[in-house]
């Protein structure tokens, strides 16, 4: 797959973006990253560029754990071991008496 190329002017610096990814995907990408950064920019009292690109990073780390719980059903390292056990319990009970 061919490396599309994608120039980015954000944050006052331009950069180009080099991905095996489709442009229209990688335009996507920018333009909600843009977005975020603007609401960034609206909920603090800050003016520099890094300071705002990283609050935005945490902002987007964020989501992304908080949508990895919501689908993962977001149990704890021990109620998931747990569920696991009981499950397995389970299996080996069908299994002895499917035999």
């Amino acid at each position: 797959m061919p490396d599309n190329l994608l120039s980015v002017q954000l944050l006052g610096t331009t950069f180009s973006l080099k991905s095996t990814e489709n442009l229209d995907y990688l335009r996507e990408v920018v333009a909600y990253y843009e977005g975020k950064v603007e609401e960034t920019r609206k909920g603090v009292s800050l003016h520099d560029p890094l300071k705002i690109a990283l609050l935005t990073g945490i902002v987007l780390a964020d989501e992304v754990l908080k949508e990895r719980s919501r689908r993962s059903g977001s149990l704890s390292a021990p109620e998931s071991e747990e569920a696991e056990r009981i499950t397995q319990a389970l299996i080996d009970k069908i299994d002895s008496i499917l035999q």
